[in-house]
Order: C-alpha cells, then structure tokens, then sequence
C-alpha cells in the first residue's frame, strides 16, 4: 500500500478514536460533547480570602504571595484549570473558579490554616461519652516506611502487633498536676510533647464530651489552639476522636512529597503505593526526636498525626526513627490515596491564618458577547483564507479548505477530551479563543509553503508528479522549523505566565502540534493523490499547477513572505554551466550538415580535390534523416 495512502489511513483512525472516544464519554461518562468554558466565558464563583495574623502584627507581602502560590498550587494538583488567584489590597486573595463550584475544591479552597506534626497521646471511639481511653493500635511509620492509621490506609502488614480496638484502651500515667516541677524556659515545653503529663483534668473532659461523629464542632476548636497546648482532634471521616501532644513540627517545615511503588525487602512491588516526604533543616532535627523518642517507647504511645486545619489526615505509627528527616507512609495506599495525602503534605501548609470573607457567583455577559465576537472574527479570517486560496491557487485550493476543517475537527475533539478528563479539567477562555484564531494564519502559512515550493518545481522544468515529491522536501524543513518556533515559544509562554495568557498558550502549542499532524498525514497525501488525476496530472488551468500559467521567469516564494529572483534560483535543467558541453539542437545540427555536405561538393568539383566519399555522404544522409525523425 502507498505511503499516502496509509498516511490518510492513519489520520482517519485518529479522527474515529477520537469521535467514538468522545461518543462513548457523553453517553456513559457523563462527558460534555463541546470544551468547558473558563471563567471570562461561563461564569463562575468568586471566593475572597482575608489574612490575619496571630499577633496582630503587620500582613509581609511576602508571605502573601508564598500563600498564594501554595493555594495555587492546591488548586491546579486538582486539575482545575483557567483558575485566577490574585492578590488584592495587600490583605486579601481573590480565587475566581470557572463554573459550578464542587464539593472536592471548595474545601480544598477553605483549607486555610496550618498544618502540624503532633504526637498521640491516644485514640477512643468518637462518641462524646464514655470513659477516655488510651490505645497503642494503629499505623506505623519509620524513616524508610511508615503505616498510616489514621484512616487515609489500612495497617502494614509489617506491624509487630495488631491494631488494638481503640474505643476498649484506657488511658494510664499521670495527670501532670505535680506543683514540684520548675517553671520551663520561654519558648521550651513544660514536658516532652508525647508525654501523658499533658492530660490535665480540663483536658480529660474535654476528650469525654467532644463529639467527632460531627468532627467541624471539634474542628474549629482545634483550629483555635495555640501550637503548644494539648488537643482532641477528630479524623475527617467522623470514625475515631484523638488526644493530641503540642506542635513539634509545623507543617511548613516540609521540604518535598512525593508517591512512589511499594516494595518488599527483595525489591518485589507489592502493588500499593507510599508517600516520601523530607523536612527542611528546621524541622527536620524535630521531627527526628519525635520518631525517636516515639520508637524507643518514651511516649504515650507509637504514633504521631498529621493535623491539617484541625483534622488528622494521617496518624502512622513509628516503625523506626528517622535520623536525618526523611520519612514514608505507607498503608495500602491506592495511587489515588497516596497522590493525595502527598498534595495535602506539599500544599498544606500557609503562612497566615485566612477566613473566607465572601463568596459569590460571577456573571459571563460579558464574557458571552466577546465569545461570539472572538467566533465572528475567527469565521472572517477563516472565509479570508479560502478566498485568497482559490484566488491563488484555483481548484488547489480544496486542498487548504479541506485541510482547514480537518484541523478545525482535530482541535474540538482534542479540547473537548482535554475538558472532561478530570486530571486536566481545561476550559477554553477568551485568550484560547485568540490562539484558535491566530491558528489558522499558522495553519495557511504551511500550506502556502508546500504549494509555493511544488509551483518552484514546475517552473524549473520537472514533471508535475515529481514537483509535489521534490517541493514536499523542500517544504516540510522550512514547515517544521516554523512550527518548531511556535512551540518553543508556546513552552516558555505557558511555564512564565499566569492567567489568561497561559489559555492562549496551550492553545497555541497544541495547535501547533496539530497543525504538523495535519500537514504531514493529509495535505501532503491529498495532493499526492491529487497530481495522480487527469485534471491535476496534466496541469489543467484552473487546477493551479499549470507549468504554462506559472512561467519561468517568475520570481519564486521563499516563505514567510520571502522571493527569489531569477538569478537566485538553481539553474533550470538545459541550461550551459561553466565546463560542460551545450547540447546541438536540431535545427542547428541540420544546418551544419547542409553545410558541410555543401563544402564538400564545392571540393569534388575541384580537379584537384579528393573525389567525395560515397560513405561519408550516405551516413551523412542517414544521420540527418535519424535526427528528422527524432
């Protein structure tokens, strides 16, 4: 089969994969038929967020802007995308989400305080009454591997004792009401943070009464707590109620989280996953006594949690220390779960306090009338385009249509798949609008390209069919050199810019990367095909290619808005170069030979001239007549 022919093979598959993939997400995956539409199109919510700091001293603009890139950065690991976070008024950040706002980013987006490494002092049933109880069940965790319990994963397998029923433990030690001890310094605890000296009276009520079948009561006195006051906390799902020790590493201590394959010690993958998370040097001296002191059986019990504005999130149980703060948690953990505990451990952590100040929906009137007019403008470029092509190029010019709308299918399909994978979430904004439009200028600069280098090819004197092979050669350096431009620029673009330029830049760069596809496996194979007819074959007028319209002396196009003039050009073949020898023509040759058969006469009738050759004139005669007949 004929390369064309595969190529147009190809791009026909694609094209069905691509419809029949985006078929069968509308009618079982709840999938939209068109792309999602960002803010500036659709509308969306407008969430205001307003920073206070705990000692009343003034807002660091520098702080603000580290905490907005940490909410930015929660925001896109959830893959809402054209998501607008600014900050405004030097104490407010102002989060506008394209759309209908769901549950999963809402909280993600009121997660506003801090993070904390607290030790546990123990764990009882959430219920708010019953007898408190103390528990050294639960997950494990150690400077290599670490199993969480606290409800993000089941318990390791790796554990030395079964989890105990936390609701049937009772708690045991001291009550931390001994009068003897000194006072401790400024800034030192009065006890060890995992020590059950912490449970005071207060405290034991408190554990007694919290109700965590409703954990948001508990979580807001939990957020209201100072760092190195003891605790009861509640898991997110309501299931367990904890007694926490003070702060020992604040969640902004994290350096890096990342998911990795779980392995046995002989290296086998056990098919879970684990997080690996590593502390700054600030907290990592922390956060190393902890899993020490922990381990050698110094505190209340094995464990330490991982509270995130009030909730624990995790609580593993220390399988060993971690010398040099280094850490994983592991616990059966599903890709999906431990991608997002290591999201929760890099992006968790702020460095102010913020209350949500408002929250309202946003209008897309505006939005809509500069949507149909960005289309409007894009069917004006668009009908502009075809008609230069068929002023140009004649009927060639179903070719450039043509490949106009495979482009334009390309680019819908692609948006629309992008739209509706939830990892990715784009929206299409006003700015990706303007990318679709300039694409097109993209789009047609190629084809006027290849066309230009195929009519180069005929006016030097080659046969139609072989101009589209030698012009194609030609054509696709100066075509992937241009788009290999575009798409540079489209990179850095996207990775230095925000906002709506970053809309226009993805755009950009993925229709850039269509626009090779297209060029590559339909204009090309199309025209190919094409020159094989008749019509095109033979060079008709109106096809465009007719070697006797394009002329010899015509200036040749160069691209981009380039010619070259006659003497630029390569010779045309026929033409005398510098030490090579001029074909005869024929009408000269026969010239020549009437003369010399002339002069020979002349010297036959001479006396005393050689007589004339029969031979000679004879095979004079025959090569005239060959030459006659040629």
């Amino acid at each position: 089969m004929p390369a064309r022919r595969i190529a147009l093979l190809a791009l026909a598959l694609l094209i069905l994969l691509l419809g029949g993939g985006i078929g069968a997400g509308v009618w079982k995956g709840g999938w939209d038929p068109a792309p999602k539409l960002a803010l500036d199109l659709e509308g969306g919510t407008q969430i205001i967020l307003q920073a206070q700091s705990s000692d009343g001293a003034a807002i660091d603009p520098t702080a603000m802007e580290q905490a907005r890139q940490i909410i930015a950065q929660r925001v896109n690991a959830m893959g809402v995308a054209e998501t607008e976070i600014t900050v405004q008024g030097g104490t407010n950040i102002v989060i506008d989400v394209p759309g209908q706002l769901d549950e999963a980013t809402s909280q993600a987006l009121r997660q506003t305080a801090s993070m904390s490494f607290r030790p546990v002092l123990g764990i009882v049933a959430p219920e708010g009454t019953g007898d408190p109880a103390a528990s050294d069940g639960g997950g494990e965790s150690d400077a290599g591997g670490a199993s969480d319990a606290g409800g993000a994963g089941e318990a390791s397998e790796e554990s030395s004792a079964p989890p105990v029923d936390p609701a049937e433990q009772k708690f045991s030690g001291t009550l931390g009401e001994d009068a003897s001890l000194a006072p401790p310094a400024e800034g030192e605890l009065a006890y060890p943070a995992w020590s059950l000296d912490w449970l005071t009276p207060e405290l034991q009520t408190e554990l007694m009464t919290a109700d965590c079948t409703d954990p948001r009561a508990q979580q807001e006195k939990m957020a209201d707590a100072a760092p190195d006051e003891a605790v009861v906390a509640c898991d997110p799902d309501g299931t367990q109620k904890f007694l926490l020790g003070p702060e020992v590493v604040a969640g902004s201590s994290i350096q890096n989280a990342q998911v990795s394959s779980e392995t046995t010690p002989t290296g086998q993958a056990t098919g879970y996953f684990v997080v690996n998370m590593s502390f700054q040097d600030s907290g990592a001296q922390a956060f190393s006594d902890m899993t020490s002191a922990l381990y050698n059986g110094e505190g209340a019990s094995p464990m330490f949690a991982i509270v995130l504005d009030g909730l624990v999130i995790s609580s593993p149980q220390v399988q060993e220390p971690s010398p040099n703060g280094e850490a994983s948690i592991s616990g059966s953990f599903t890709q999906e779960q431990a991608s997002q505990l290591a999201d929760q451990l890099r992006f968790g952590a702020l460095p102010l306090e913020f209350e949500v100040a408002s929250e309202q929906q946003i209008s897309a009137t505006l939005g809509s009338d500069q949507l149909e007019m960005g289309l409007i403008a894009g069917l004006i470029g668009l009908a502009l385009v075809v008609v230069y092509a068929f002023f140009q190029y004649r009927v060639l010019a179903i070719v450039t249509t043509t490949s106009l709308l495979v482009m334009g299918a390309l680019t819908y399909g692609i948006l629309t798949v992008l739209s509706n994978i939830p990892e990715i979430g784009y929206r299409l904004s006003l700015a990706g609008v303007v990318g679709l439009i300039v694409a097109i200028a993209f789009t047609a600069d190629s084809f006027i390209v290849y066309f230009e280098r195929v009519r180069d090819e005929i006016r030097e004197g080659r046969g139609i069919v072989a101009a589209v092979d030698h012009g194609w050669d030609r054509a696709k350096r100066t075509i992937l050199a241009s788009d290999a431009v575009n798409l540079i620029a489209a990179v850095v673009l996207y990775a230095l810019s925000t906002g709506g330029v970053r809309g226009f830049a993805f755009v950009l760069g993925v229709t850039t990367i269509l626009d090779l596809v297209v060029v590559f496996l339909f204009t090309h194979p199309l025209l190919q095909s094409l020159v094989r007819t008749r019509f095109f074959g033979k060079g008709h007028p109106l096809s465009g290619l007719d070697p006797a319209l394009l002329g010899r002396d015509v200036p040749a196009y160069a691209g981009r808005g380039r010619f070259r003039s006659v003497a630029e050009r390569p010779a045309r073949r026929g033409r005398v170069e510098e030490g090579t020898v001029e074909r005869e023509p024929l009408a000269a040759r026969k010239a020549r030979l009437a003369r010399e058969a002339a002069e020979t006469r002349a010297a036959g009738e001479d006396p005393g001239g050689p007589a004339p050759d029969p031979d000679s004139t004879s095979a004079d005669s025959a090569e005239t007549t060959e030459e006659e007949g040629r």
